[in-house]
Parts: C-alpha cells; structure tokens; sequence
C-alpha cells in the first residue's frame, strides 16, 4: 500500500484481484457446502428447490438495492446499460486474460466436479437463477439466457438479454 500526495492509501491492482479473489473464493466454496448439505440431507429434487428459493431471494435483493440506487442517483431501470451502471459486482476480480479461470466462482466450483459431479449442475444453476433474476427484478422488462458458461465450456461467459411479456407482467423466470 502506498500514500498518494492527498493522503490517501492506495492498493496495488495485483493485491485488489488477490483479495477480491480470495473472498469470492470463499464464497464459492460455501456455495458448494450449502448445496451439498441441502443435497445430503433431502436429495437431488428438494435441494434444487431450496438452492432456487434462496438465489432467487438473494438476486431478487440484490436488484431491489440496485434499481434504489439507480433511483437515487436518477438513473432509469429499463436497459442492460442502466443494470451495468449500478451493477454490484467487483469486476476487478474477474479477469478476461484468464480464459475458463477467469470467474474466481467457476474456477473453485470446477474443482469439485470429479467427486461430486451432480454439483455440475447447481453450478450451472447458481449462474443461471441469480444471473436472470437480477436483471429481470432490476428492469421489470428484460430476461435472460447464458448461451456459453465457463463451468462446462469456453472462455468466457456468453449471454444475451430480450424483452419478455412474462417479466413486463411481474412474472419472473424463477420466482416472484
């Protein structure tokens, strides 16, 4: 860390994505613990439905506190660049270079396939319910689909964003 001439400490960019990394790698981590519990204790189906609620609820939140924020600073809620803008994400720790390892979540989560292999798909699921709900619960107008993720192929995500009548009317795709 360094003090600049305004008094102010500065991080290094190299430290920032390690720390981002580390947290997000916790958090994948615990991800993987909460689905395997849910999976042990009531099986594939029951699990699934849980992993959904709780995502749902967590993207859901997290669009609510965005779409406030957009609000505040007088944003609209209607597009992908409006979500972009407020977007909560720290993207510092996401980095493009690192092909299939560059989301920190699908590198840990990646590493539990061989022994645990139905994690594969509340994985896949993870990326699709939080990833659709938020900017479905932040525009009230826009869907979502991942057409490419990092966890079964590729090196980067790949998604594409459509207006949909379902959301319009405040049906959302997982919930709500």
């Amino acid at each position: 860390m360094d003090v600049n001439a305004n008094n102010e400490t500065t991080v290094k960019k190299s430290r920032e994505v390690d720390q981002i990394r580390k947290a997000a790698r916790q958090f994948a981590m615990q991800y993987f613990h909460f689905c395997k519990t849910l999976y042990d204790a009531f099986g594939r189906e029951k699990a699934k439905e849980l992993v959904q609620k709780t995502v749902y609820e967590l993207a859901y939140d997290r669009a609510h506190q965005m779409r406030e924020r957009a609000k505040k600073e007088g944003r609209k809620t209607e597009t992908v660049d409006d979500f972009m803008a407020v977007i909560d994400l720290p993207f510092d720790g996401w980095i493009p270079q690192w092909g299939e390892n560059h989301c920190p979540y699908a590198q840990v989560w990646r590493t539990y396939f061989d022994e645990y292999p139905w994690f594969r798909e509340f994985a896949l699921f993870y990326c699709d319910v939080i990833d659709t709900t938020t900017i479905e619960a932040f525009t009230h107008r826009l869907s979502h689909r991942l057409t490419q993720n990092v966890i079964n192929s590729g090196s980067c995500c790949m998604r594409e964003y459509f207006e949909s009548e379902k959301v319009k009317g405040g049906e959302y795709t997982y919930g709500g």
